[in-house]
């Protein structure tokens, strides 16, 4: 048999006809000075086990324990300390001579015992928690109970050892596979994710093992993309917070004009809202990814938009002496959707497009509306990506090429992906391992999203 059950009920079976036997073979053998220190051996049994109870059960749930064990068995008890006595069961207090009393507080662990007519009683002094007490077990051996008592003690005793046996033999089988699983447990709440149980089987320890690998390769999991998530996160942050450094340092310079501390002060000013912003729009996505999230709408010019962000890219971009090209159409182009997370988009696109082209490159700009879209291609001459590559380069945290020199976001796309769905858009990539990305944004200009009646009656008025 198979199950832990199955084991169990062998187990037990087994103990039992063995434990009988000896049983009645023993009965026959017993005389009134055995029964006696049979009598005795049960009472010392019993303080020992008192004694465990006390030292393993808080005390709030210790008077209960105590109690149901003196209903349920055939001794009666009580425990002074301090002259402070708690009684269990139909037990009489018994007073021990003063050098008694004096011997087992000297002797802890010492015991007496004492008779009284056809009662048993044991004495002991224990020591739990650092506080001292003396354990008064009795039972009552009056003639009634003689006969049920001389077989019942001598069963109980060989069922003992046949039990311990018994679980002496299957405790390889059932309790250190149980000690393995309790010891990485222990190891997995310590944060070690990548510990895992080796047991083979079809009974419940080992459906029980293969559940808890199962977790822990799920927790590792979710804390390889926790860790992933941080670093990420502190990316996103570390452009706007190092504009903000930089044009704060530049405006400490008594030097500049009236005109230009207004740009850079404005500058300052766009970076400080873009990362309050970025901040709740990264919460937004990440806890609300797959619902609905409300989109904040207005009516905005998308080429004044682009201009400012291109300006925001500038000096990363002649860093690398990369010149962006923005095709300007000739008509303003106006748009419908979530000003700040549009502008996210057309950041992180544009900054990509810088970080993966090599010095000297080029960066391209373009848009374009139909009647029913607009589109704005950004696209670069830069190291490409593979198939492969492009089929998860929106997935959150993946990194196209770890080996490469330039730092990936892993963040950055999903958030544009997130972003350009919520808009009802799509997003085409197109790139050569060669050279070269282009990515194209597709919003359209059904003007399915809220706008405010002042934003309507200013349209029509135009």
């Amino acid at each position: 048999m198979k199950s832990i059950y199955g084991k169990l009920i062998i187990g037990f079976l087994v103990s039992i006809l063995f434990s009988f036997s000896i049983a009645g073979y023993f009965s026959l053998r017993k005389n009134a000075n055995e029964l006696g220190l049979l009598a005795v051996e049960e009472l010392q049994n019993s303080t020992e086990l008192i004694e465990d109870f006390m030292n393993l059960i808080d005390s709030d749930d210790l008077d209960k324990i105590l109690q149901g064990y003196a209903a349920t068995s055939e001794v009666s008890f009580y425990i002074e300390s301090n002259q402070q006595k708690y009684i269990y069961g139909n037990m009489k207090e018994q007073h021990l001579s003063l050098k008694d009393v004096e011997f087992l507080k000297e002797n802890i662990g010492q015991s007496i015992v004492l008779k009284d007519s056809s009662i048993r009683i044991f004495a002991k002094s224990i020591r739990v928690k650092n506080q001292d007490y003396i354990v008064y077990v009795q039972k009552d051996m009056s003639k009634r109970e003689m006969i049920f008592l001389d077989s019942a003690l001598i069963a109980v005793f060989c069922m003992l050892i046949a039990g311990s046996i018994t679980f002496l033999v299957i405790a390889d089988i059932i309790v250190k596979p149980i000690s393995r699983l309790t010891k990485a447990t222990n190891e997995l709440s310590k944060g070690n994710y990548r510990v895992r149980v080796n047991y083979t089987g079809k009974d419940e320890i080992a459906r029980l093992n293969r559940s808890f690998n199962q977790m822990a390769q799920q927790l590792a999991k979710q804390d390889e993309t926790r860790q992933q998530f941080i670093s990420d996160v502190s990316h996103e942050f570390q452009t706007p917070l190092t504009a903000i450094q930089g044009f704060a340092t530049i405006l400490k310079n008594e030097q500049l004009s009236d005109e230009q501390r207004q740009k850079y002060a404005d500058i300052i000013l766009f970076h400080s809202k873009r990362l309050s912003t970025l901040s709740k729009n990264m919460l937004q996505l990440t806890l609300l990814e797959g619902e609905d999230v409300k989109l904040e709408t207005s009516e905005f010019s998308l080429i004044e938009q682009l201009n400012r962000v291109i300006e925001t890219q500038d000096n990363f971009a002649l860093s690398k002496n990369i010149e962006i090209e923005f095709e300007v159409p000739k008509n303003d182009i106006r748009i419908v959707g979530d000003e700040s997370r549009l502008e996210q988009v057309w950041i992180n696109l544009i900054n990509n497009a810088i970080k993966y082209t090599q010095d000297d490159g080029v960066v391209m700009i373009h848009v374009k509306k139909t009647s029913k879209e607009v589109e704005v291609a950004i696209e670069d001459t830069g190291v490409g990506m593979s198939k492969e590559a492009i089929s998860h380069i929106f997935e959150r945290f993946y990194r196209q090429d770890k080996s490469r020199s330039v730092e990936g976001n892993g963040l950055g796309l999903s958030i544009v992906k997130r972003i350009v769905d919520l808009h009802h858009g799509r997003i085409d990539v197109v790139s050569r391992e060669e050279g070269g990305s282009r990515f194209t944004v597709y919003l359209p200009q059904n003007k399915t999203f809220h706008i405010s009646d002042k934003l309507i009656k200013k349209e029509n008025h135009s």
